[in-house]
């Protein structure tokens, strides 16, 4: 099975890749670049602002997760703590809505 995919894969390539064409940039990006001006530093920077928004973004909702996460595990290990001393109420609940175990 394994031999068939390099087979088939060096097949492909082979027929492929005499047939491929080179990238060519976009006309906006080719005119712009042919123009002796500030035009191309522009796009530039346009490109790095729209990447780095876009990882600004995906950081920021990285951190505000990792910020719920650790507010979670903070509010767990506190119930944690006092859940053992823990006396049921007047309801006869225990803190969180849990009914105490009976024997």
């Amino acid at each position: 099975m394994l031999r068939r995919m390099v087979l088939a894969a060096v097949l492909l390539l082979s027929v492929a890749g005499p047939l491929a064409q080179s990238a060519q940039a976009c006309p906006m990006c080719k005119i712009a670049n042919e123009q002796d001006s500030l035009l191309p530093t522009a796009y530039m920077y346009s490109i790095l602002f729209m990447m780095g928004m876009m990882f600004s973004i995906g950081g920021g909702i990285g951190f505000g997760m990792y910020l719920l996460g650790r507010k979670e595990n903070a509010a767990i290990e506190s119930w944690e703590q006092g859940a053992s001393d823990a006396e049921p109420g007047a309801d006869g609940l225990l803190p969180g809505g849990l009914q105490p175990a009976t024997t």
